[in-house]
């Protein structure tokens, strides 16, 4: 978090109090609040909220007051959002115009290929021929049977000739063929190396793209964030007055403390348990190779410990999930990830260290979005967060850290992860991939 943001990290942690983790404004794993919202709504303090709690009418009131500034303060976060929607629009476009030109490189590369193997096994058949006529003794073979032939043998050196005719003529169309299959193997790699030509411009413009992209969402990311934080108190006071649970705000905060203690507690005692198997399924499978025939015991069947955190490599993006959408589903060939439905307010982390190259919103429904440029010549994308991205352009993360949290923003239906890969080649970004082939969901 930077210098800037620590003024106003103070400000809500003031006003929130205990309640600031159920608040949502979590950043790696810190409390944290943006700059004051661009719209100076007259915002209602958390002591109006708590006089309107002890009067019926007053809180009536206070509920539309607050509702009528929530409806005001999602306008003007949508606002803010868009702000950067040109500069993907133009992005988008790039992108698509890349992938287009590297499928048709792609496509050039594979049929010069074809070609050249359709070249090489021609001339190969053409060889296999002349081979043949040369063991058989070829022409002076031929005229030696004519010269030593009597009535006997006049058949044969017919037979003989006409089966030279035919193999002299498929010869010839054999190496026609090889010729042309090579001629037709050098147009295509000419047409390639246009191509390659045309998406190295293509690859510059989509880079220019994403650097004007990244730069125009991150002059928005401290007013977003700010007016995430002014809607999540707007929430949080509309769910305190609604509240029938406690008489008073501050008991309300500490239900929601106490909400917030039991979750952290509960998740790390999935993660004591998941470290106990898999210690335990160390030590069985050590024991298992000391001693490769020794039989079970008795009892019930083997327990199979949760899966590791990590997976070929790679750390599994987010916890508690299950593939309730797989890569390109039947009737939406345009769902270029994996979704990893879990509850809102999951950790989001690094699938492997990178560099962050932008968070943002994305206007065709990603949402609140992060992507992060990996060493080894991945990219993975994070869609659908409840907030902006915790972590900024340019920033670099390793493996496992918090990025963000599950939501539902964007063209979501319930809280996921939308998980997206796909690989750099020839410094050229290529298509979307399974990502389930590469890690073990």
């Amino acid at each position: 978090m930077g210098k800037k943001n620590a003024g106003a990290m103070r400000r809500v942690i003031g006003v929130l109090g205990s309640c600031a983790l159920a608040a949502g404004l979590l950043v790696g794993g810190q409390v944290v609040a943006a700059p004051a919202p661009a719209q100076a709504l007259d915002l209602p303090t958390w002591d109006d909220v708590q006089r309107a709690k002890q009067n019926e009418a007053s809180a009536g009131k206070k509920v539309a007051e607050i509702e009528g500034l929530l409806s005001q303060s999602q306008q003007e976060l949508d606002r803010l959002r868009t702000l950067a929607s040109v500069a993907m629009a133009e992005l988008n476009a790039a992108e698509q115009n890349l992938a287009r030109a590297t499928e048709k490189l792609q496509n050039l590369e594979r049929q010069a290929e074809e070609s050249r193997q359709e070249a090489e096994a021609a001339a190969d058949r053409a060889g296999v021929i002349v081979a043949q006529m040369y063991r058989s003794g070829g022409v002076d073979r031929s005229m030696e049977l004519f010269l030593d032939s009597d009535g006997s043998t006049a058949d044969a050196l017919l037979e003989r000739m006409a089966s030279m005719s035919k193999a002299t003529e498929r010869n010839t169309q054999l190496s026609e063929e090889a010729e042309q299959a090579a001629n037709t193997a050098d147009a295509l790699s000419q047409q390639a190396e246009s191509a390659r030509a045309e998406r190295e411009v293509l690859r510059q413009e989509q880079a220019v793209k994403e650097q004007a992209a990244a730069e125009a969402a991150a002059s928005q990311e401290d007013r977003v964030r700010a007016q995430e934080a002014q809607q999540r108190e707007l929430q949080l006071q509309l769910e305190a007055l609604k509240d029938e649970t406690t008489s008073t705000v501050d008991g309300y905060r500490e239900r929601l403390r106490i909400e917030e203690e039991q979750r952290i507690a509960a998740e790390k005692e999935r993660q004591r348990q998941a470290a106990e198997a898999a210690e335990a399924l160390r030590r069985a499978q050590e024991e298992a190779a000391k001693n490769p025939g020794g039989g079970g015991g008795g009892g019930g069947g083997v327990i199979s410990p949760p899966p590791p955190v990590s997976s070929n490599g790679w750390v599994r993006p987010t916890s508690g999930y299950y593939v309730s959408e797989g890569f390109r589903s039947p009737g939406r060939w345009n769902h270029t990830g994996i979704d990893l439905a879990t509850a809102c307010w999951t950790p989001i982390v690094a699938a492997q260290s990178g560099t962050v190259t932008m968070s943002y919103w994305d206007p065709y429904g990603g949402g609140n979005m992060v992507n992060i440029n990996h060493p080894n010549g991945w990219q993975t994308r994070y869609a659908h967060m409840i907030q902006w991205a915790s972590v900024s352009g340019g920033q670099w993360v390793n493996a496992g850290q918090v990025v963000g949290y599950v939501g539902s923003t964007g063209a979501s239906t319930g809280c996921h992860l939308h998980f997206e890969m796909r690989p750099n080649q020839d410094s050229g970004w290529y298509d979307f991939v399974n990502p389930a082939f590469y890690i073990n969901f």
